[in-house]
């Protein structure tokens, strides 16, 4: 496993997609909100929280940047879950 793979390979993208998109597109039109983006309403509203709390004078929209960044470090490690099962599994091979 290179590291290239580790950092950004398919799966890493696969998880990555699968938590931003619904929340950024639930953002955009309420809409599109779907249950499939608790998990990334949930880091954005505790970051968002705790955010406010440290830094009052931010605004909110200044707290999507740690919540790309955060979400792709939770990409990584979904990622290297997966392949461990994965690796795991005769089946899966």
């Amino acid at each position: 496993m290179n590291v290239r793979n580790v950092l950004a390979g398919r799966a890493v993208w696969g998880w990555y997609l699968l938590l931003v998109v619904p929340v950024v597109i639930g953002a955009l039109d309420t809409r599109f909100m779907t249950p499939l983006a608790l998990p990334g309403y949930l880091v954005l509203t505790l970051g968002s929280a705790s955010g406010s709390h440290l830094f009052p004078t931010f605004e909110l929209w200044v707290f999507w940047v740690p919540f790309f960044l955060g979400m792709y470090v939770v990409s990584v490690g979904l990622a290297a879950v997966y392949r461990a099962v994965r690796g795991t599994f005769v089946a899966f091979k």
